[in-house]
């Protein structure tokens, strides 16, 4: 059962505790996800978290690693700091409302330099979206793949996207998003002979198979940096770059970069709260 209010949505009962999401909270996650419309640069990118997730790793490797694969880097998402800030500061809100209440097993179809920062941080870099029904076929479009079995236990701060929206309009995924920061245990284990059928997008097998036991979400302990001046306008220069087949000036790489580093370090401490 579902209850409407005015001011948002009560979904079904699978968390212990009903969850009450305000239509900004819904929206942000409803655009995570790609449940978009219109023809609005930002808002109506279905494929915005390309970009969103990007924005968590160090220099511009992720970008390249997409571009590479042939998806757009969309400008429109960094180039207005407040928009963006708002958007994190609305699905870091539903994170902190949505609270797994018994133990679930997902799975995820990983890029495999992405898994390789996860296993040497015992961490999820950004936003990871997993699934209830084994390893989607959706995710396999990218070249170089890890396959990754997570343990959830019970009060891990995690969002059933099905159970928290009030429309989910990718029911197939049954997905359960993990916030970025997120302690992981990895353990690598041997491919069975189905894992081995599962390929990336040049056909290749995956070059690992992993449990993993998902923990809180680390503390942020440093202090809170300010948002380099022209970090985003850099940003912006090397998304045209790489979408053109370029190389981006160096300059801008690096302003990017440090805009960036200063991002992680702000959401980190917006995550922890």
């Amino acid at each position: 059962m579902q209850i409407n209010y005015a001011g948002g949505y009560y979904p079904p009962l699978l968390f212990r505790v009903m969850i009450m999401l305000n239509d900004k909270e819904i929206n942000a996650l409803r655009y995570y996800i790609g449940d978009v419309s219109g023809n609005d640069p930002f808002f109506s990118d279905p494929k915005a978290y390309v970009v969103l997730n990007s924005l968590f790793f160090p220099g511009i490797v992720s970008e390249k690693a997409r571009a590479a694969e042939g998806k757009f880097l969309n400008p429109a998402i960094i180039a207005d700091t407040e928009r963006l800030a708002d958007f994190f500061n609305s699905l870091s809100s539903v994170f902190r409302k949505s609270v797994i209440t018994s133990g679930t097993v997902t799975y995820r179809v990983e890029r495999f330099s992405d898994y390789l920062l996860c296993r040497d941080n015992s961490q999820t870099v950004s936003f990871t979206s997993t699934s209830k029904s084994g390893f989607l076929s959706s995710y396999r479009d990218r070249l170089g793949i890890a396959l990754m079995k997570f343990d959830i236990s019970a009060g891990s701060r995690c969002i059933d996207v099905g159970a928290v929206l009030p429309h989910y309009a990718k029911p197939e995924e049954s997905e359960i998003l993990l916030p970025p920061f997120m302690d992981l245990s990895i353990d690598e284990i041997a491919m069975s002979d189905d894992e081995l059928l599962i390929t990336d997008s040049a056909g290749a097998p995956p070059k690992v198979s992993c449990t993993v036991t998902a923990g809180d979400i680390a503390p942020y302990t440093g202090d809170l940096p300010v948002l380099p001046s022209g970090g985003s306008s850099a940003g912006i220069r090397v998304y045209n770059a790489l979408n053109a087949g370029s190389n981006p000036d160096s300059d801008d790489i690096t302003e990017y970069s440090l805009w960036k580093k200063a991002l992680r370090q702000i959401l980190h401490s917006l995550f922890t709260q």
